[in-house]
Parts: structure tokens; C-alpha cells; sequence
């Protein structure tokens, strides 16, 4: 077993990686020990979030009781729920619409307009029926975990579904019962000096948390940020290379954006930003990379070419999805890889089903090209 298969293997073995929870925790002190290992002396970052706890999550009708998951930044009910007609279109009542597994709508932020005109309408609830290729739940991320919208909402897998869908135009029972409460999460962060100090720095920067298991899509880039870490610390550039692994992904990259804030004037003064985002060496997987500028572009699209490595470009300056989103917003220089799989976001996204040993060691090669290119 290579050190990426075993490292995959070890963060999949931790449990259910949600921002905050028991393996997300546990993941900053492995990863902290992982970079010792390779001679990289590493610190946590700790920064507060509003967790979500729920105490009931399910939708009862006529002897049925389907279990649900609400999206994380939803309305919250009362211990009985809301009641109401269930239909396919608008209007009052509860309200449910079904997505295929491969539909990127689903995951897509522009669904809050269709929650606001939901609202609007008069439904009382909104119930998605949303998974994977063999019919398991797929969850959303969210995107206002600080603003949360005024309407419950419960995510469904396709497997628990048939009687809810059978049941429109009845009357149904929804119940998203919980609160929020104030808890810490933690972001792992390291630098290996440059020959310069003088130079501005780059950034290396991984989320490390997720809804479930997510080997696929946060372990390969865990694994590349480790080796690429390692590989610079035996043999560093002219910059100085910071590492961030964030928690808060699945959050509108909270951790992240505090990253960001406790950089405060610096985070303008970094050099270029290397993003290893979701799903890579994953099986089968929509792969994807942007680039700030045409010198980064073509730089990342040679080192791609050169492995072997097909991956779909955004346009020059497009950051797409992922927390390169957050470094375009601040103006600064990025590269990123990013992308999803069949089991993105999925409770089935393990080792052994979504990854491809052989895409995951070439990835390696071509992120460590990139981050030498920005170290110069």
C-alpha cells in the first residue's frame, strides 16, 4: 500500500468528516502528524460556526415514517412538524421535486430563488428526493449557513422515496425539529520557508471536511496536498509555500474564509494560490480545472497534458465551484483543480468503489508542477 492509498484509507476509516464533528477533529491532529512525518511542523487554526443539531428529521403520512436530512441551512419546525397537501408544482402545501442522479441542479445555489418563490407561493416545506446512482442520499452544501432561509427543507433518498411520491395530492406530515448552537471547527496550517523571504509566499490549500465518508471527494486531494507538501519540504522553491487544510467546505467554506480574514492585508500579498479541490483521482469523475490568468492557464494545462491528464478548462478567470471561488474574490492568482463523481456527496464515495490509484498518482505530479512554477 503507497502512502496515497494509505492515507485515503485512514481519513475514510474516521467517520463522517461534517465540519466540527468527532472525525473532523480528529482529521486536524492526523493530518498535523501526517506533515511531521515529512518535516513539516504544523499548527490548528481554530474558528466558531452556528453547528446544526437535529432531534427529529422525517416526513409521517398514513403509517409511513421516511427518514430525511435537512439541508444544513433550512427553518427549522417544532416537534410536530408542518402539515399540508403534497404536490409537484408551487403552491400552498408541501411541495416536492425530484431530481435524476446526474442533474447538477441540484447541487447548484441558483435552487435558492426556486425555495424563495416556493415560500412565496405558500408552501409550508420543501422535500428533495436527490441521490446516487444506486438510489442513496446525495446531500446538499450550503450555502447561507449564517443566513438561514425561511423555509424547512428535507433531503431524500431516491430508495425511501416511492411512497412519497405515491402520496401526492395527500396530506403529509414534514419535521425538521432541532437547533443551532455555537461550536468550533479547525483549520490545519503550516509553512516551509523559501530561499527568499523577501518573496511573496504561495498557498497550497484543501478542504478537509464533508458530509460523509468522502474518499473520493476530499481524500485524493487530502493525499496530494500531504505528498505535495512533503515533496517541497525536501527540496524547497525560491517562495516560501503556506499550507491551509480548511474545515467548513461543505459550509459555504466557512473555514476558509477565516483563513482568509486572519491573513487580513497579507492574503493580497500572496503570490499565487494552488487549489486542490473535490474529486481528484476520482473513478469516472467530471473533471475540471480553471486558472485566474492565461499565464497560470497554460502552466496548469501543459502539466496536464504532459501527465496524461484530460480535464475540462473554465474560461480564463472563471474559479467555477470550490474555494477557489473565495481566492477570485480577493483578487488573487489561483489554479484549481475541482470536479465531481458518481458518488460525490454520497455515504457511498469509499476508497475501493471511487478511486483511481493510477489518475491520483499522476494528479500528484501535475499539482507538484504547478506549485514549483508559482514557487519560483
Amino acid at each position: 500500500m503507497n502512502d496515497a492509498e494509505r492515507r485515503i484509507r485512514a481519513y475514510e476509516e474516521m467517520g463522517i468528516h461534517r465540519t466540527g464533528r468527532e472525525a473532523d477533529h480528529t482529521t486536524t491532529w492526523w493530518m498535523m502528524e501526517e506533515l511531521r512525518q515529512v518535516g513539516v511542523e504544523a499548527d490548528w487554526q481554530t474558528w466558531r460556526f452556528p453547528r446544526v443539531e437535529i432531534h427529529d428529521a422525517s416526513i409521517r403520512f398514513g403509517g409511513w415514517d421516511i427518514p430525511a436530512v435537512p439541508t444544513y441551512d433550512c427553518a427549522f419546525t417544532d416537534h410536530r412538524g408542518v402539515s399540508g397537501v403534497l404536490r409537484r408544482d408551487h403552491g400552498p402545501g408541501i411541495v416536492v421535486w425530484e431530481f435524476a442522479h446526474d442533474d447538477q441542479e441540484r447541487m447548484a445555489a441558483g435552487i435558492y430563488s426556486s425555495f424563495e418563490l416556493a415560500r412565496q407561493d405558500g408552501a409550508e416545506g420543501v422535500i428533495l428526493v436527490m441521490g446516487d446512482p444506486d438510489g442513496e442520499i446525495v446531500l446538499r452544501n450550503a450555502e447561507r449557513p449564517l443566513d438561514p432561509i425561511e423555509l424547512p427543507v428535507l433531503q431524500v433518498a431516491p430508495n425511501h422515496a416511492g411512497p412519497l411520491l405515491d402520496a401526492v395530492g395527500s396530506e403529509i406530515t414534514m419535521i425538521v425539529d432541532g437547533g443551532r448552537v455555537d461550536a468550533p471547527a479547525d483549520n490545519v496550517v503550516a509553512g516551509i520557508p523559501g530561499a527568499d523571504p523577501d518573496a511573496e509566499p504561495v498557498v497550497l490549500m484543501t478542504p478537509k471536511s464533508g458530509w460523509f465518508t468522502c474518499a473520493a471527494e476530499r481524500g485524493g486531494g487530502i493525499a496530494v496536498w500531504l505528498e505535495v507538501a512533503g515533496r517541497i519540504a525536501a527540496n524547497p522553491g525560491r517562495r516560501a509555500l503556506n499550507l491551509v487544510a480548511s474545515s467548513g467546505h461543505e459550509l459555504h467554506h466557512l473555514g476558509l474564509d477565516h483563513y482568509i480574514s486572519e491573513l487580513g492585508d497579507d492574503a493580497h500579498r500572496v503570490h499565487a494560490w494552488m487549489h486542490l479541490g473535490a474529486s481528484i483521482g476520482s473513478r469516472n469523475g467530471q473533471a475540471r480545472f480553471a486558472a485566474s490568468d492565461e499565464e497560470l492557464f497554460e502552466v496548469a494545462r501543459q502539466a496536464l497534458s504532459d501527465l496524461g491528464i484530460e480535464r475540462e478548462a473554465f474560461p480564463v478567470g472563471n474559479s467555477g465551484f470550490g474555494e477557489a471561488r473565495n481566492i477570485g474574490e480577493i483578487g488573487g492568482r489561483f489554479v484549481s483543480f475541482l470536479g465531481g463523481h458518481p458518488y460525490f456527496h454520497s455515504p457511498q464515495d469509499v476508497y475501493d468503489r471511487c478511486i483511481d490509484p493510477e489518475s491520483l498518482a499522476r494528479h500528484t505530479d501535475a499539482a507538484e508542477r504547478i506549485v514549483r512554477h508559482m514557487l519560483q
